[in-house]
């Protein structure tokens, strides 16, 4: 009896050693990410702030101006609708090719493998965080004042994580057995902008078009930002719900996926 439960001690002791192994590798990748980025470019952490806004330019031009809407405070609209989509976009992408770009590591010392998508889903969350804060002031600049409902916010982030992270951790652990993925996957990328409700109100749509919408998670946490912040209104928590159950699910399918193939992608070239 003392045996097995000295085993099993063992066995937590183990794992839980792991796990601390794993966040730290995570944290120093995260931070040495970071810190690469910035040297990469003359403007460094600033690209971080530009980018997202060229992207609001670009669009706003193209659906001010050519297509004519007339939404109001659009640009604020939209740029809710851009930081979030290129969060989610972002980091899908780069995270789906994480594993592979990191077989020549994988041949040096053994660690478990969502080390790479992780690290990738980090430094994205530190960015995602940096435009957010942005769009908050640019809102209040713009006139609209903070609300209650901003208590809100931290809980549309946690859903944007957990969907992104879910998502990204199972592209990743497919594409090393099918590199072509990322064919198709950035063809999905681009299609699900127009399905995610970044360039209109999901709300104006008829009943049957909401509902479908709003099955695709980042649709639903675009939509509960922008009543947050444009609105003062709190979210609608049943919305929440149903798309935090799909984050949870898409994170543990992920994790499964990522721990069951851990010791085959090293045998993959």
């Amino acid at each position: 009896m003392n045996v097995l439960s000295d085993n099993s001690k063992t066995s937590a002791g183990s794992k839980g050693k792991a796990i601390s192994k794993l966040y730290n590798l995570v944290l120093f990748r995260t931070i040495g990410e970071l810190k690469s980025e910035s040297t990469r470019t003359y403007a460094g952490y600033l690209w971080w702030i530009f980018e997202p806004l060229l992207s609001l330019g670009v669009y706003y031009v193209a659906f001010k101006y050519i297509f004519h809407r007339d939404t109001e405070n659009f640009a604020i609209f939209l740029f809710i609708g851009i930081v979030i989509y290129r969060f989610f976009s972002g980091t899908v992408t780069r995270g789906a090719s994480s594993i592979m770009e990191g077989h020549g590591l994988m041949q040096l010392v053994y660690f478990h493998k969502s080390l790479f998508p992780l690290s990738v889903i980090m430094v994205n969350l530190v960015k995602f965080l940096i435009t957010i804060f942005l769009v908050i002031v640019i809102v209040t600049l713009c006139g609209i004042m903070p609300t209650w409902t901003y208590l809100a916010l931290p809980v549309l982030i946690v859903l944007a994580l957990l969907v992104v992270a879910g998502i990204s951790i199972i592209c990743a652990a497919i594409t090393p057995f099918f590199p072509d993925f990322r064919l198709f996957l950035n063809t999905i990328i681009y299609l699900m902008i127009f399905l995610s409700g970044v360039f209109y109100d999901i709300g104006t749509l008829p009943p049957k078009a909401q509902t479908l919408l709003r099955l695709n998670p980042i649709a639903v946490v675009i939509e509960q930002t922008r009543l947050i912040l444009l609105h003062g209104q709190w979210p609608n928590f049943q919305h929440l719900l149903l798309a935090s159950a799909q984050g949870v699910l898409l994170l543990i399918i992920g994790l499964l996926l990522v721990h069951k193939f851990n010791r085959y992608y090293p045998k993959i070239s």
